[in-house]
């Protein structure tokens, strides 16, 4: 079974790499760049964008759509800000038996998920999404990690969670795409800030304080959108957050670092290597987004006016600690824990019901 990875930034080439290497398959890796696509082939790695790891032989890179779209399963790696240009390009090419994962963290300009952009071009059923705790490094380099794979289909989630899952990355289904999508975007913004607090030296009690209030602030918008309050908790919201968060590959935590020890906002793209940090779109996204719901949510607010604003990043945090004070466990947060205390009184219930052993 051949499948298609289209985009070949540093995600992409992960998950075409571990699919032919780990997990045996052979792979056709697309990119626009007819350069990049001839450079790739001929080095076996994307020195641009994820180099030091080898691409292997069973991973055909080209520039050609229709040799991509030859494959019926296609996983798209592409930013968020090209996804829409990518649909248009490839919608009239789309045949009844493709099927999609998109593995993209972001969102588009309007506030809208991935899956709603491609829902348009291919039926919603034959859609899924993939997201987790994935720095594409560690799992290239073969460390194992775990993701998560939703889709409103079972069947198609099953049938990419079987696609793309390896010995070193386990795959998770999950009903809840709404939920999966936007903490796997949501939590880039989280990171941004996570990493202006490291850039400023404020310590790891004010991190861990950020982060977890980002947690609260990715449930409030996921409640509010219709997201299962439990995804929040899970790999794709927990666990992705802690690795963005932290992690010294995390795109999103430097450029905090960076807007935190002064480099021009407009100098950061050339500081990545041209690499794209989703959580600055879906800041400004989310912003609008959340305002026009009635959802409340500071962090992103502070994030946009640093961002699109010019507001210095200590007057943004120090105004966030200027917030009133209130309870924590309230809202959505007050809704997952009521879901967990149900899930663990069930869980003993089984255990008490079930026969002894001696």
């Amino acid at each position: 079974m051949t499948v298609t990875v289209l985009g070949a930034g540093a995600w992409g080439t992960t998950l075409a790499t571990i699919l032919a290497r780990d997990g045996g398959r052979d792979v056709v890796l697309w990119t626009r760049d007819a350069g990049q696509a001839a450079e790739i082939a001929a080095r076996r790695e994307n020195r641009k964008y994820l180099a030091g790891i080898r691409v292997p032989d069973r991973v055909e890179v080209t520039a050609e759509i229709s040799r991509a779209l030859a494959s019926d399963d296609l996983i798209v790696a592409a930013p968020s800000q090209g996804v829409r240009p990518l649909r248009d390009r490839i919608a009239s090419l789309l045949r009844p038996e493709h099927r999609l994962l998109s593995a993209t963290k972001g969102l588009a300009d309007d506030g809208r998920r991935m899956s709603q952009l491609w829902a348009e071009a291919i039926a919603p059923e034959r859609v899924a999404v993939l997201s987790g705790p994935n720095i594409s490094r560690e799992i290239a380099a073969g460390l194992p990690a775990p993701t998560v794979v939703a889709s409103v289909d079972p069947a198609t989630a099953r049938h990419f969670q079987s696609l793309v899952g390896t010995p070193m990355f386990r795959v998770y289904t999950n009903a809840d795409v709404v939920g999966v999508e936007l903490c796997g975007a949501l939590k880039n913004v989280v990171a941004l800030g996570a990493g202006a607090i490291d850039g400023m030296g404020y310590g790891e009690n004010a991190k861990a304080g950020f982060v977890t209030r980002g947690l609260a602030e990715i449930a409030r918008y996921g409640f509010s959108e219709g997201a299962n309050p439990l995804t929040v908790a899970g790999l794709a919201g927990f666990g992705d957050l802690i690795a963005t968060c932290t992690s010294k590959f995390s795109r999103n935590r430097m450029v905090g670092e960076l807007l935190a020890k002064g480099v021009p906002l407009a100098e950061i793209p050339q500081r990545l290597g041209g690499q794209i940090a989703e959580g600055i779109g879906t800041a400004e996204a989310t912003y609008h987004a959340s305002r026009k719901r009635g959802v409340v949510m500071p962090i992103t607010e502070q994030t946009h006016l640093v961002l699109s604003g010019g507001k210095p990043i200590r007057a943004a945090m120090r105004d966030l600690m200027d917030r009133e004070q209130g309870e924590e466990v309230a809202g959505p947060l007050a809704e997952i824990s009521r879901l967990l205390g149900t899930f663990a009184a069930a869980q003993r219930e089984e255990h008490a019901a079930s026969p002894k052993r001696t």
